[in-house]
């Protein structure tokens, strides 16, 4: 089953389950923070490159990452939601205020409702008069719901069981970012040292072509010995161009990830062939990120559950108002003169228990509330797809750190084996017993032996990495790292 975690591309060779992962869960991540902390130190330039060991790549990366501050940025907007649901517990105060200058004409009678005719108030004037007056208005209205049945509880419940998926999206998409980088950082130190071995190899032909062009000047060997370890020499020289063309293309691929690819970076990665592969304990306590996602996916969609079936409820409000009105047109149709209606001069005021309630929205809400429940229930059944899918890239991480590291234990033989048969292969070819194909054949075996015994170190690395990966104990590995 095929994880739809992965971001960035993924390389063909054999990789360890981690490469099928890819997360981390919030807790995972701050105690990581906690602890590298006091580790954390600027990487210091070298030779115009900025010098960085793994720890420095993933902290650097995080600071920097642009997922990492939009996933920092919708955590954000979670809290703020929050914020807005607890709002609606404030009550509602409005004022209106105003002044025309309209004639008071008015008929009985009723009008539907529009937005053209304007509502005169008043008796029906004996007459009709185009005489205006002054009229004025205001007032101010508080309202409050005082009990929703627990409406609003549920809206902030919802709001926080969002923050908190927030905080595990975040967590997720951290572990993804550390796995990108970490991954970037193995093939960039691989692939250095495989440049190293190209070189060496060059420097061998280039001794073996030396020597033999001894021999061939005094007629000891055929001048074809010369012509074929020349072109020996010029495939090797192609191939350390083409090893140190990787290898800068992996440490572009790692400084993609630092924000800054345009940048020389080096890595400090010696540690990694002189020190044992940290290998993650067995207990871990802190779940895997992307099942942390997943069951804060699910608190979510219950929490929407739950305020479904609070929407239908009836809300109980208090209301609190007081205005007052000036006009000078009298009741009996006269007009008043002077300053009358420029000010409120009758007053009322207000209170009053109001309750509200749609007796026919049960049946909606009882549909919307199934159907975030189906929901539920879909969620729950990835998240224990998930959990076996974890379950198996952990054993196959296991698998794959046990191949790594009987690898490894066979290196120093195989390398020790062709330095041996390089060096006998020499010795015939000075003395003539042997032949220019024994010595040629002899220096490949040593190169890829080199290439090996670097890239077997490397191994065991990325498939402890990979088994710290796939259980969710990505702190406590890179806590072991130098």
């Amino acid at each position: 089953m095929k994880m739809p975690v992965r971001i960035g591309p993924v390389s063909g060779r054999t990789r360890s389950a981690r490469r099928c992962w890819v997360p981390v869960s919030l807790a995972g991540a701050i105690a990581l923070l906690t602890v590298l902390s006091p580790a954390q130190q600027a990487a210091a330039p070298i030779g115009g490159a900025t010098r960085y060991s793994l720890r420095e790549a993933v902290e650097e990366a995080w600071r920097k990452y642009p997922s990492v501050e939009a996933a920092n940025a919708a955590l954000r907007q979670a809290g703020s939601q929050i914020e807005a649901a607890r709002d609606e517990y404030l009550p509602n105060a409005g004022i209106h205020l105003q002044l025309n200058h309209a004639t008071r004409n008015n008929v009985l009678g009723a009008t539907l409702p529009n937005q053209t005719l304007l509502p005169v108030s008043g008796f029906a004037a004996t007459g009709p008069s185009a005489r205006g007056v002054f009229g004025t208005a205001a007032g101010a209205l508080l309202t409050w719901t005082a009990y929703d049945f627990g409406t609003r509880r549920a809206k902030v419940a919802l709001a926080e069981a969002g923050r908190d998926e927030s905080r595990a999206r975040l967590d997720l998409v951290r572990y993804q970012l550390a796995d990108e980088v970490a991954d970037a950082w193995f093939r960039a130190s691989a692939a250095a040292w495989a440049e190293e071995a190209a070189k060496a190899s060059v420097a061998r032909w280039k001794t073996a072509y030396d020597s033999t062009n001894v021999l061939v000047k005094t007629g000891l060997r055929p001048g074809a010995d010369a012509s074929r370890l020349r072109a020996e020499l010029i495939r090797a020289e192609t191939d350390a161009l083409s090893a140190e063309e990787r290898t800068q293309l992996a440490l572009v691929e790692v400084a993609r990830y630092l924000t800054t690819p345009e940048k020389r970076i080096e890595l400090d990665a010696d540690w990694v062939r002189k020190t044992a592969a940290a290998l993650p304990e067995d207990g871990n306590a802190i779940p895997h990120p992307l099942l942390g996602l997943r069951r804060a996916s699910i608190a979510t969609l219950t929490a929407d559950t739950v305020l479904t079936q609070r929407e239908w409820l009836p809300k109980i409000a208090l209301f609190s108002a007081i205005s007052g009105r000036g006009s000078g047109a009298r009741p009996n149709g006269e007009f008043r003169d002077g300053a009358a209606g420029l000010y409120p001069d009758t007053g009322n005021w207000a209170v009053g228990v109001g309750l509200t309630m749609d007796l026919f929205d049960l049946k909606r809400v009882r549909a919307r509330k199934e159907l975030r429940e189906h929901r539920v229930e879909e969620a729950r059944a990835r998240e224990t797809e998930t959990s076996v899918a974890l379950r198996t890239l952990i054993e196959r991480a296991r698998l794959s750190l046990a191949t790594a590291r009987a690898i490894q234990a066979k290196m120093p033989e195989t390398l020790s084996a062709a330095q041996e048969l390089l060096s006998r292969s020499e010795v015939r070819y000075r003395t003539g017993l042997g032949t220019i194909t024994e010595l040629a054949e002899a220096q490949r075996l040593l190169e890829q032996a080199e290439v090996d015994d670097a890239l077997a170190k490397v191994g065991v690395w990325r498939a402890a990495y990979g088994l710290a990966a796939a259980r969710g104990d990505l702190a406590a590995f890179l806590e072991k790292t130098p």
